[in-house]
């Protein structure tokens, strides 16, 4: 899955790898806590509090680097507002499918997503993908339905929800990859936050019901892993 180096034309594709499957194992984690508070609370409200604790992060890391004013500047604002939404909207849908859709069904379909990013990867960015690359993507898709084995929830209309998903989360790896080659990290991480937060806290606001001790808990450990989650696969 192709996205960001560390810094703009600096290729460290071992660190890379490694952020990447960090990233995906946080992700994993949290997917299992969404699918235990989307039963009782709005998507918009969990989303809407992942993307609060984000911008505190994000505003933090740009004040720590000295850069609060200048992570508001890019090179590419129209594409960093299209980047941000496309996170959010691609955050929302899978908590969406989860309610519909079992774990191993979501994890069977979305796992397309690497093939969806090498083409795109391809055809906008005119990067040469390779046989090896195709072949890879190809083994690891067929290795996570196997694993998962998942269940006749895959050919349900549902199904659906989780390939948008990961058609959007391809599209930002993309659109990410593009903009890192111009932007800093910092840019990169308060865009993401700040229009992400400002989007959903609309739908989050109405919808808000007030969580349990229990419920709070899970829901902070839900919000830190997916910040966590997010910086690694913007930093990757």
């Amino acid at each position: 899955m192709p996205t960001v180096t560390a810094s703009p034309g600096v290729a460290r594709p071992q660190l890379g790898i490694l952020l990447c499957l960090l990233s995906m194992l946080i992700f994993a984690s949290q997917d299992g806590i969404t699918k235990v508070l989307v039963k009782n609370f709005p998507v918009a409200q969990l989303v809407m509090v992942r993307y609060w604790v984000f911008v505190v992060f994000a505003l933090g890391y740009a004040d720590y680097q000295g850069r609060v004013k200048a992570s508001f500047r890019s090179n590419h604002p129209c594409l960093q507002i299209i980047r941000a939404l496309l996170a959010a909207g691609e955050t929302i849908l899978f908590a969406v499918g989860l309610r519909y859709l079992g774990l191993a069904e979501m994890h069977a379909l979305y796992a397309v997503f690497p093939l969806m990013t090498l083409v795109l990867a391809g055809g906008v960015l005119g990067e040469f993908i390779g046989l090896r690359r195709w072949v890879a993507a190809a083994i690891g898709f067929t290795g996570t339905l196997i694993i998962l084995r998942p269940g006749a929830g895959v050919f349900e209309l549902t199904a659906l929800i989780p390939l948008l998903a990961a058609l959007g989360f391809a599209v930002f790896n993309v659109l990410t990859r593009r903009i890192s080659q111009h932007d800093s990290f910092a840019t990169n991480m308060v865009f993401m936050a700040s229009v992400g937060a400002l989007t959903i806290t609309f739908m989050g606001l109405p919808a808000w019901g007030t969580p349990t001790p229990v419920q709070a808990l899970l829901l902070g450990f839900f919000s830190l892993a997916g910040v966590v989650a997010q910086i690694l696969l913007i930093r990757h």
